[in-house]
């Protein structure tokens, strides 16, 4: 069991805290006496998180930055350490993804989406981990995703740069060996963020998560636990979580089935966009807050959705492949 680290008077870096995960994790964190520094690219949506933050009597330091600039990381870090005196986690959060065929998306948002998600993450840490060293302690916590060990249609390039960042974290917890740093990963299931009302999109309809989708808080709540015992990659989620990921283990021709079949359709709504470009290079003004467009599925319907999952992979594996299209629907 790893050691519990007491919260009260630490100092976290949260990266992509403007809305979403970053932002409810902030909240979280702060509630347990955590001292923040928040970042994003939008000032207006961190002061927004540090009036709630100052509100309920917390601290939170606001320093706007884009991750894909080496300046404005370096000035996050520099800007903390001249605050508080020190840094004590990170929370590696920013991340942008684009909806379309692979083939059919632009260069540009491939490269775009893989610098921000992927090397936003390590330009962080590589920035960090000079003062956990000098300290002899830190935690560098990633906000990985389901896709990390999984794929889905429509997200090559953010599927790409998820099972990157959770390889390198992999390899930084073994170079760390020894050091008092820590390294943690949280695989987040699709969540009511607002990332799916900035996401650009190729098709014209509005992005959703693939079903079910669960509360923002409770990856907030897996952070915070992560943050008192670190050193695990935790799974917060059952079925679209630990259970997905024990199925692809022993039946990954079942998501296969399921994903390749219906993915696409999964994944958009009948509304109209226009939103060719998203949030990618400009942030987007809507979506403060840790909430989006897209409700948290109800409780009863996941219970239906693991019956629904059960049974097929059961068929499946006893040779009758049925049950997919039940599936499909019990999860929207």
């Amino acid at each position: 069991m790893p050691r519990r680290e007491e919260l009260q008077g630490k100092v976290a870096i949260v990266t992509g805290a403007s809305s979403g995960v970053g932002w409810q994790s902030a909240v979280r964190l702060a509630e347990q006496g955590v001292r923040l520094c928040v970042t994003a690219r939008r000032r207006d949506a961190l002061e927004a998180l540090r009036a709630r933050v100052e509100g309920a009597g917390g601290e939170c330091l606001v320093v706007p930055g884009d991750v894909t600039v080496g300046e404005d990381v370096d000035r996050v870090v520099r800007t903390c350490l001249e605050r508080y005196g020190r840094i004590d986690l990170l929370v590696n959060d920013a991340a942008v993804q684009t909806y379309g065929y692979f083939d059919q998306l632009p260069w540009a948002h491939i490269q775009r989406t893989l610098d921000v998600t992927c090397m936003g993450f390590l330009r962080f840490a590589h920035a960090v981990l000079p003062h956990f060293r000098k300290q002899g302690s830190g935690h560098v916590l990633n906000i990985q995703s389901m896709l990390s060990e999984g794929a889905a249609p429509l997200l090559s390039a953010y599927t790409a740069a998820k099972h990157a960042t959770l390889g390198w974290a992999k390899t930084l917890k073994l170079e760390l060996h020894g050091t008092g740093i820590q390294v943690s990963n949280v695989l987040v299931p699709s969540v009511s963020s607002p990332m799916f009302d900035h996401a650009p999109t190729q098709f014209g309809l509005q992005p959703v998560p693939v079903p079910p989708t669960y509360d923002v808080d409770l990856v907030a709540r897996a952070v915070v636990k992560c943050a008192r015992r670190p050193g695990r990659t935790v799974t917060p989620a059952f079925l679209q979580g630990t259970l997905l990921l024990w199925l692809d283990r022993v039946a990954p021709f079942v998501g296969e089935a399921v994903l390749g079949r219906y993915g696409p359709r999964m994944q958009m709504e009948r509304a109209s966009v226009d939103r060719p470009e998203g949030n990618l290079f400009q942030p987007v003004p809507q979506g403060v807050g840790a909430y989006g467009s897209v409700p948290a599925t109800p409780r009863w319907k996941r219970f239906t959705a693991v019956a629904g999952l059960a049974a097929l992979a059961g068929g499946v594996l006893g040779g009758a492949a049925l049950g997919a299209r039940g599936l499909a629907r019990a999860v929207r």
